[in-house]
C-alpha cells in the first residue's frame, strides 16, 4: 500500500492509537464473556432462591446486576468515544490519540469514568468480602487480616474519587496541580488485588494440607484445587494487572490495550466467583466443618482395605497403614459394626 495513506504522526503517536483501538476490541470480547456469564450466573441464583435462602441469592442477584448494566454503560461510552476520535473528528489537531488526551472531560467520556470507576469499586468490594470469607476462624483476629486490605480499599475509593474530579471538574484546583491522579487511583486498586490474590491462595493452600493429612488428597478438591485458587483470589485479573504495570513502566503504548480493557476484565473474575457461590463451590464460613465431615462412614472406608472370613466368627483387620488387628467377635451385626468403628 501507499505511504501517502498514513497519517502525518510519529510512529510513537500511530502505535499510541493502535494500542487504543485494540484496545477497544479486547474491551468488546470480554464484555461478550461478561454477558455469557451474567446469564449464566442470573440463571443458576435465580433457580435455586426460593423463601429459605432469598436472603443469600437475592443480594448477589442485585450485585451481577449492577455490575451488569455498569459495564454495559462503559462498552457504551467507550464504543461512542472511539467512533468519534477515529470517524467523526478524526481530522482533530493531532490525530484520535490526542482527541483522546484532551476531551476527556466530555459527557460520555465521563459516563464512561464513572461507570468503570464504580465497577471497579464494586468488583474491589467483592473480592475484599471473599478474604473475609476464606479468613473467617483464623486463630488471629479478623480485624488484623482485613487492616491492611480494609485501608488500601478505602485508599482506592478517595483517589478514585479525586480522579473522577479531576477528569469531570474546571475547577482551578485540578487545572494548577500537578498530581495525575490516575495513576495512584490504579496502583491503588491494582496493588490491592495483587495482595488480596497472594493471601486467598496462601489461605487456601493451607487448607488443601490440612484437609490432605487428615482425609487424604481426594477430600475438598472442589475448594482446593489450582482452578479453585485462580477463581477465588481473582487472579485472573491480578495477572492483568501485573501485565499493564509492566508495559506501562516500561512506557509501552501497548498498555493502552490493557486499560481499556480493565473493566470488562475484572467483571469476568468478579463473575466467576459469583458463578462458583452459586454452584455451591465457593467457600464459605462452614466449608472446613462439611468437608471433614463428608467422609464416607469408617465402614465404607475400610471396606476395601478389610480382609476377613465370612465363614466363621475370626476376622483379621488389615488397615491401610499395612498393621494387622486379629480378633474374634460375635458376626452379629451390631458388633461388626462396633468393630469396624473401632479400626
Amino acid at each position: 500500500m501507499s505511504s501517502s495513506w498514513t497519517p502525518d504522526e510519529s510512529s510513537e503517536t500511530l502505535l499510541a492509537e493502535k494500542g487504543w483501538l485494540q484496545g477497544a476490541v479486547v474491551s468488546a470480547v470480554a464484555y461478550g464473556i461478561d454477558v455469557a456469564l451474567y446469564f449464566m450466573c442470573f440463571h443458576l441464583l435465580f433457580r435455586q432462591m426460593n423463601r429459605m435462602n432469598y436472603k443469600k441469592h437475592l443480594p448477589l442477584l442485585i450485585y451481577i446486576t449492577t455490575t451488569f448494566i455498569l459495564s454495559t454503560l462503559f462498552m457504551a461510552a467507550l464504543a461512542d468515544f472511539t467512533q468519534l476520535a477515529f470517524i467523526q473528528y478524526r481530522n482533530y489537531p493531532g490525530g484520535p490519540n490526542a482527541f483522546e488526551n484532551e476531551m476527556f472531560g466530555i459527557p460520555v467520556d465521563t459516563l464512561g469514568n464513572v461507570s468503570g470507576f464504580l465497577t471497579m469499586m464494586l468488583s474491589d468490594g467483592l473480592v475484599v468480602w471473599r478474604c473475609m470469607v476464606i479468613y473467617r476462624g483464623c486463630a488471629v483476629p479478623m480485624w488484623i487480616i482485613m487492616l491492611f486490605p480494609g485501608l488500601m480499599f478505602t485508599a482506592s475509593f478517595a483517589v478514585g474519587i479525586m480522579f473522577l474530579l479531576q477528569v469531570t471538574s474546571n475547577s482551578p484546583y485540578f487545572s494548577s496541580t500537578n498530581i495525575n491522579y490516575t495513576v495512584p487511583y490504579l496502583s491503588l486498586s491494582l496493588a490491592l488485588n495483587i495482595i488480596i490474590s497472594i493471601v486467598i491462595v496462601l489461605r487456601l493452600l493451607t487448607y488443601r494440607h490440612r484437609i490432605s493429612k487428615v482425609l487424604g488428597s481426594s477430600y475438598g478438591t472442589q475448594y482446593t484445587s489450582i482452578a479453585a485458587m485462580i477463581v477465588e483470589s481473582a487472579a485472573l485479573y491480578s495477572a492483568f494487572s501485573v501485565a499493564f504495570l509492566t508495559l506501562f513502566l516500561l512506557n509501552n503504548p501497548i498498555s493502552a490495550v490493557f486499560i481499556q480493557s480493565f473493566t470488562q476484565v475484572q467483571i469476568i473474575a468478579m463473575l466467576l466467583i459469583v458463578f462458583r457461590v452459586a454452584q455451591g463451590k465457593g467457600w464459605s464460613q462452614d466449608t472446613m466443618s462439611r468437608v471433614m465431615t463428608s467422609r464416607p462412614s469408617v465402614q465404607a472406608i475400610r471396606m476395601g482395605d478389610l480382609r476377613y472370613g465370612l465363614q466363621d466368627s475370626s476376622k483379621t483387620f488389615t488397615g491401610s497403614d499395612g498393621f494387622g488387628v486379629h480378633g474374634t467377635y460375635k458376626s452379629s451385626g451390631r458388633d461388626s459394626a462396633e468393630a469396624l468403628a473401632a479400626v
